[in-house]
């Protein structure tokens, strides 16, 4: 299964919020949203980066102050991303290898959407129930795999 169709099958939305927001305007809407991430762009909309539950947590002293987002966000620079094209086990190995929960999706410089290390599992899963499914009814004879 390819990024492009987890971002079919669970939507493209991406929430952003802009660089002038204080990391006490990230929590309210992460918690608002019920979501762990958020792009961080600039009044023109590019993307600067994004910010985490984690960052939140690994910078509290500074997000209790209400410092500004740019502040505790992972920078643009530093982001780990992928492509549409990319296979879902590359995004699973990568955020394993990286430690990171969410991954932007890219095509060129445009954002098309962001997977979270849960859509990841949830695609592997469902590819490895149909796999075992495929198998179980080609043991017990009920179906025949054409070569």
């Amino acid at each position: 299964m390819l990024i492009r169709d987890l971002l079919n099958r669970k939507g493209s939305d991406v929430v952003t919020i802009g660089e002038q927001a204080s990391s006490l305007d990230v929590v309210d809407l992460l918690n608002d949203k019920h979501i762990g991430s958020l792009i961080v762009t600039d009044a023109k909309g590019s993307i600067l980066g994004i910010v985490t539950e984690r960052d939140i947590l690994a910078r509290f002293h500074d997000a209790v102050k209400g410092v500004p987002v740019t502040q505790i966000m992972t920078p643009r620079a530093k982001l780990v991303v992928a492509g549409q094209s990319d296979n879902v086990e590359y995004a699973m190995s990568v955020m394993t290898k990286k430690r990171i929960r969410h991954l932007p999706v890219f095509e060129g410089d445009a954002l098309i959407g962001l997977v979270s290390i849960g859509d990841v599992m949830k695609a592997v899963s469902k590819d490895l129930e149909f796999e075992a499914k495929i198998l179980e009814e080609y043991i017990s004879g009920s179906q025949s795999i054409v070569s």
